[in-house]
């Protein structure tokens, strides 16, 4: 399991559910967010899953370098890598809402399966369904 409460983010692959889940609290610099998620990706291809659970309900917001960064850097080089389908349980920012729906939009969704949820539990069955 990777925690860096410093950074807000914990990271661990979960093998009763064949997922790597992601919980994001607070604020995070563009460098701490990029890091968490390259750990992510790193998880995902050290357990041989193609699932993740992102809870992000308390992280506050996603920049838009950072947007740019995931849809154009970071998730086609992930779908390379074996990164199949994401549930992500929707933020209680707006802002953050708005960011992450955003970067879901322009996902090519031939190639990964994202859906959102209110809840944890909710996401853990759609993932494990």
């Amino acid at each position: 399991m990777t925690t860096n409460a410093q950074q807000g983010y914990t990271i661990f692959f979960d093998k009763d559910i064949d997922t790597v889940v992601m919980v994001w609290k607070g604020y995070s610099t563009s460098e701490e967010f990029r890091e968490g998620t390259e750990l992510m990706l790193n998880e995902l291809i050290n357990s041989g899953t193609s699932k993740v659970l992102g809870d992000v309900r308390e992280m506050v917001l996603i920049g838009m370098e950072d947007q740019r960064w995931l849809e154009t850097k970071f998730l086609p080089r992930a779908i390379k890598f074996g990164f199949k389908q994401i549930a992500i349980v929707t933020p209680n920012s707006y802002f953050n809402k708005v960011a992450i729906e955003s970067v879901s939009y322009k996902v090519d969704k031939e190639k990964i399966s994202i859906q959102f949820f209110d809840t944890r539990e909710d996401a853990v069955k759609w993932l494990t369904a």
